[in-house]
């Protein structure tokens, strides 16, 4: 017997469930109760549901409708295979043989257009999936379709249209037999299916082993399914147990959008009609064919329209329905008031839409039973529910994370968020949380980067993305790096000149000129090279070699040569046609040379295994022999390997995370639903143009957006306390409004006009209806340290941004709360070397960081170069220069040294290319060489390094100061630098000049840059010592608390005081003046950085502040000064 249980409640349809099978145990222990389910999250509930009321749940099977059905058929009928040769993959295969061969007749001249200029039958492959899907479609909705052309005839409804469709069909058909496979699939069995079990008065053999067959909350089967249900009931009892919103017949309900469109089509038809016609020849009835009116419950008439349909087909089976499973819903919130009047087929009060608010009925101001919440990004959505559902938890002891439920249109793009929010929240404010549906491209890396490896033909392979593959952990694990080892060879790649292109023949696949010069192979005989010889050795076969790879490190550089290798042979391999055997081959060594998996990956790896197994059985079935371009079998892997899912998490006792989907319609306390914007909900997916469906719709046909509808109001009716909504309503750049889904208008308005607050029966209907709207919509703040997020009755629980919000935060706490640290220990000795003041001296904040904290800031990464240099930026001139500078000095500046080193440094890849090389030697040539030409006559006679080693008296005691002096010359100390002289150069150069007076040596200290030349007379041996005093006592004190001596933002200040005379002036317009340029270069300006920006500043001083400027400027005038004072320009 076929029965259907009606019910508003998932769990009485469970607990009837559980009582049928405890009442009635199966006659063989051993056989398995069979339960029909849409989805395995409903299949996991029913278990853990079950397992609750009966202690035990086991062998119990949850198969799909369709899969059973299709068992069902192997059962009964002979001769039909374990799976359809006409499943929509075996037919994409087949209709990738078949069409072309059909495309020269009339009636396929518009796909032959689609298909022009096809070179690697990509679009064949798209159109050929279409195409199945279609077919695959009507195997289920329009089964009498496909009957008809398979017996050659036309269907009426159909006449002309898309003549090419019946014509292809039964070519493909027809070629299914050539292959000698089943003709059978669903459309010719369903009435061979009913037929044989009509003929059997008895039990078929075929269902000897069934007993009953339960079908568990699926809000819709198409219509030949359930036909199929119901035969098979004539045999073994088929229990369906539906899940039905209303006690009353809703099967002839109306949308009243719906009843308005058709009057207006009526309206129009009768005024086309009236202007040729007698009125009683164009009268039309009221109703027509749809024969009622009656909306009922406007939001069940508007959202319902799937389970409505599943309701009318289930009318029209006549079979037993039992409809008492109904349960009253008590009507103490607005939420439950809601989910009555659909229960109850019942509109509440005002829909009419009178002028007052008398009928509508009073909801209390406290409720919160319905939650609207407007934002203004993803995220903050994420960040508003969170400190939400810690509210519902204070204020709900009853309630746990489990009785959770997050719904969203796509979990792929909320992930991020939620993994950002809920899973970095601190212990105190911890909701445990779990991820499901996510797709497996976006859950495993492994199928990330396996995807990314079928790209490598058409890939520019850049320095960045194949490191980017390299640094996946399986892709280490094989090659045999660590992190350690990872970290040194990225900078071995940037630094050897790696820009793209694996070798010359990258460029040439891009139709670009030849090309050697930073691309893998490139760099990989540098490094290599450099193993056998040092750089200045010259070059080897026009190779510089890179001198970073010497002794154990060369190791590393055999196992990036060996990636580089799998890297060039995987690019050949998936170059070219092969056939399906030849590809899962390719694509298994592929995956074998790339990937070492760890336990926790293995899913993975059988998945992509699993994938391929499985498309050399769908191209056996079709008996495809053809070959294949990449491009078709990166679609089909991304498409399969996309929509697959490696990890399911639903209901794992957490708060759960998922996609909106059928039969997710499972009751929590809690239902939320994030992402429910106009235009992403509900969805809506355009049909094909050849879709013979669209436009000619039935009961029981699906739609992504009548699907979407339904889906929304499961989750309404789901909800046993709460319906929490979130939308995107405000724009993150302009804070314009923006409207939410449909489905959340529907529901607003329907509050609107149907109910009100309690004690505004009193208003104009308008004016309650929006104080109503206003309660249940909430509008959050743009960011989470906003003032509103702290004073509004739905209060946000991060506490980290209370102080912001109160505008008592700072940028950073107090460093060290001003406090000293004690003596450097290593200082207690009393020896301080030359090197380690100047490492000081430097920035003092910096070596303050690194010496006593050992604290070490990285600096950001950049992005890694992806392009050959086509001009050189700022630092990379500099790095020319010196390198320049170096040659000469070494060498000379003759013509032929000058092309030596042209060829060295494009050897480097430094240089860009070809000509454009040319022109940046010769942009810095002029200045270094006017520079070689006045270091040259003062680099003679080159004398020995001065040993320093100096008593100083200092508050502390007595200091040693000790070190060595070099670049001594007949002409003096002579410094040089290809660049300008800074703070820092001049600070550090009159340090050592005061270092070289103490000792007795009376000789200039000359520092030469491109635009500078600065000069130190000798002083005093006294005067040096009493100098070098004060720099070791700033020293010693700069060792326990930061020193606010930052060098740029001194120079400046000074430079404002110092006219061009050398005069120095102090007054207010001239200390204006100098303030203002500090906070300049503090701050920096458009593509200037500041010194604020410096990693070791910004944590001491966050922000530029007058006490800080005081600061620098007094320390300014102190420490650099003298040095400034102590200069000689040379005339």
């Amino acid at each position: 017997m076929f029965t259907v249980y009606h019910s508003n409640q998932l769990d009485l349809l469970k607990s009837l469930l559980v009582a049928i099978i405890q009442k009635k145990p199966l006659d063989n222990p051993f056989q398995k109760e069979l339960i029909l389910v849409q989805s395995p999250g409903m299949a996991q509930w029913l278990k853990l549901e079950m397992a609750k009321e009966q202690g035990i749940v086991a062998n119990v099977e949850f198969p799909l409708p369709a899969t059973f059905i299709w068992q069902m058929f192997t059962q009964i009928l002979d001769d039909v295979p374990q799976r359809s040769f006409f499943n929509k993959e075996a037919m994409t295969w087949k209709l990738m043989t078949v069409l072309p061969e059909l495309l020269e007749q009339p009636d396929f001249d518009e796909l032959k257009r689609y298909l022009e200029g096809d070179g690697d039958n990509q679009k064949l492959y798209q159109l050929a999936g279409k195409i199945a899907d279609i077919y695959d479609q009507y195997l289920v909705y329009r089964p009498e379709w496909i009957k008809a052309w398979e017996n050659e005839q036309l269907v009426d409804e159909l006449a002309e249209e898309k003549s090419w469709q019946p014509k292809l069909w039964q070519a493909l058909y027809d070629y299914t037999l050539q292959q000698d496979q089943s003709p059978f699939h669903r459309a010719n069995l369903y009435e061979e299916f009913i037929e044989a079990l009509a003929s059997h008065k008895n039990k078929p053999e075929g269902l000897k082993g069934i007993e009953r067959v339960f079908v568990f909350g699926i809000s819709a089967l198409p219509p030949r399914y359930l036909d199929a249900l119901k035969a098979l009931g004539e045999h073994v009892d088929v229990h369906y147990m539906f899940t039905n919103p209303c006690r009353y017949y809703w099967g002839d309900i109306r949308d009243k959008r719906y009843l308005a469109r058709r009057a207006a089509s009526m309206d129009s038809r009768i005024s086309r009609a009236s202007d040729t016609q007698e009125p009683a020849q164009f009268a039309l009835p009221l109703v027509s064919e749809d024969d009622s009116a009656e909306v009922g419950n406007s939001l069940l008439a508007s959202m319902g329209k799937l389970g409505r349909d599943n309701l009318l087909l289930i009318s029209e089976l006549q079979c037993n329905e039992v409809d008492q499973g109904f349960v009253d819903v008590q009507r103490d919130s607005l939420l439950h008031h809601i989910q009555a009047d659909i229960l109850d087929l019942i509109e509440p009060g005002n829909i009419q839409e009178t002028l007052t608010s008398e009928s509508k009925l009073g909801i209390s101001a406290e409720d919160r039973s319905v939650m609207v919440e407007v934002c203004h990004s993803p995220m903050r959505e994420v960040e508003v529910l969170h400190d939400r559902l810690l509210e519902m938890l204070e204020q709900d002891p009853d309630l746990s994370p489990r009785d959770i439920i997050v719904m969203v249109a796509d979990i792929n793009a909320y992930s991020p968020a939620i993994q950002a929010v809920f899973g970095n929240a601190p212990g105190e404010r911890f909701i445990p949380f779990s991820i499901s549906d996510r797709t497996a491209d976006q859950e495993s890396p492994i199928l990330t980067t396996f995807l990314r490896l079928l790209g490598l033909p058409d890939s520019r392979c850049s320095a960045a993305e194949l490191l980017e593959i390299l640094e996946v952990p399986s892709v280490m694990r094989q090659f045999g790096f660590d992190n350690r080892q990872f970290e040194k060879v990225k900078f071995w790649v940037e630094e050897s000149g790696i820009r793209w292109g694996l070798d010359d023949s990258t460029a040439e696949h891009f139709s670009l000129p030849h090309q050697h010069q930073n691309t893998w192979l490139f760099g990989l005989n540098r490094m290599l090279l450099g193993y056998a010889m040092p750089s200045d050795a010259g070059l080897y076969n026009d190779v510089l070699a890179y001198d970073e790879v010497q002794g154990l490190e060369a190791e590393l550089a055999g196992k990036l040569g060996e990636f580089f290798r799998v890297m060039s042979a995987t690019q050949k391999v998936l170059l070219g046609e092969k056939d399906g055997h030849a590809w899962v081959q390719a694509l298994t060594s592929l995956f074998d040379e790339m990937f070492a998996l760890d336990t926790d990956e293995e899913l993975a790896g059988q998945l992509i295994r699993t994938q391929l197994d499985n498309w050399l059985t769908q191209l056996d079935d079709a008996g495809f022999n053809q070959t294949l371009a990449l491009p078709i079998v990166r679609d089909y892997l991304k498409e399969k390997l996309g929509g697959e899912r490696v990890s399911q998490r639903f209901l794992a006792g957490q708060v759960n995370f998922c996609t909106l989907m059928p039969m997710r319609s499972i009751p929590f306390q809690v239902v939320c639903l994030l992402g429910m914007n106009y235009g992403d909900y509900p969805r809506t997916i355009a049909p094909v143009g050849f879709d013979l469906m669209a436009g000619r719709t039935r009961a029981g046909d699906r739609s992504r957006r009548d699907d979407d509808r339904y889906l929304f109001l499961e989750a309404l009716q789901s909800a046993q306390q709460r319906l929490y909504i979130s939308y995107v309503g405000r724009s993150v750049q302009d804070n314009t409004e923006k409207v939410p889904s449909v489905l959340v208008t529907e529901l607003l308005d329907y509050c609107r006009l149907g109910y009100c607050l309690e004690g505004d029966q009193v208003l104009p209907e308008h004016e309650s209806g929006e104080r109503l709207f206003n309660a249940l919509n909430h509008h959050n703040p743009l960011v989470p340290f906003s003032r509103q997020a702290f004073t509004e009755s739905r209060q946000s629980y991060a506490a980290e941004w209370l102080p912001a919000a109160r505008g008592e935060g700072q940028l950073a706490a107090p460093f060290l709360d001003g406090k000293a640290l004690s003596e450097e220990p290593d200082l207690q000795s009393g020896v301080i070397e030359l090197a380690e003041l100047q490492r000081f001296w430097r920035l003092p904040v910096q070596y303050f960081f690194n010496r006593r904290l050992k604290v070490f800031f990285e600096s950001p990464e950049g992005a890694m170069e992806e392009a050959e240099p086509f001009a050189l930026d700022n630092l990379h001139r500099y790095q020319l220069r010196d390198a320049l500078l170096s040659h000469v000095l070494a060498y000379d500046d003759s013509e032929a040294s000058l092309d030596a080193f042209f060829r060295q440094q494009k050897a480097s890849g430094s240089l860009p290319l070809n000509h454009f090389g040319e022109l940046a030697l010769e942009t810095e040539q002029a200045g270094i060489l006017a520079q070689y030409a006045q270091l040259k006559p003062l680099l003679t006679d080159k004398r020995q390094a001065l040993e320093i080693n100096l008593s100083i008296a200092t508050t502390r005691g007595t200091v040693k100061l000790q070190g060595w002096l070099d670049e001594r010359y007949r002409a003096g100390r002579i410094l040089y630098r290809s660049g300008k002289v800074r703070a820092r150069d001049k600070l550090a150069a009159w340090i050592e000049h005061l270092c070289q007076c103490a000792s007795g040596e009376q000789l200039e200290t000359r520092f030469i840059g491109v635009d500078d030349d600065v000069v130190w007379s000798p002083i005093s041996k006294e005067d040096a010592l009493s100098s070098l005093a004060v720099y070791i006592e700033y020293y010693l004190a700069g060792t326990e608390v930061p020193l606010a001596y930052l060098p740029n933002t001194a120079l400046a200040a000074l430079a404002a005081c110092i006219d061009k005379k050398g005069h120095w002036f102090e007054d207010d317009a001239t200390l204006d003046k100098a303030r203002s340029k500090m906070r300049s270069a503090f701050e920096g300006g458009y593509m200037v950085s500041g010194e604020g920006e410096n990693a070791y500043v910004a944590r001491v001083w966050p922000q530029v502040e007058d006490e800080l400027l005081d600061q620098v400027f007094e320390l300014g005038k102190t420490l650099l000064l003298p040095a400034l004072n102590g200069e000689k320009k040379e005339d």
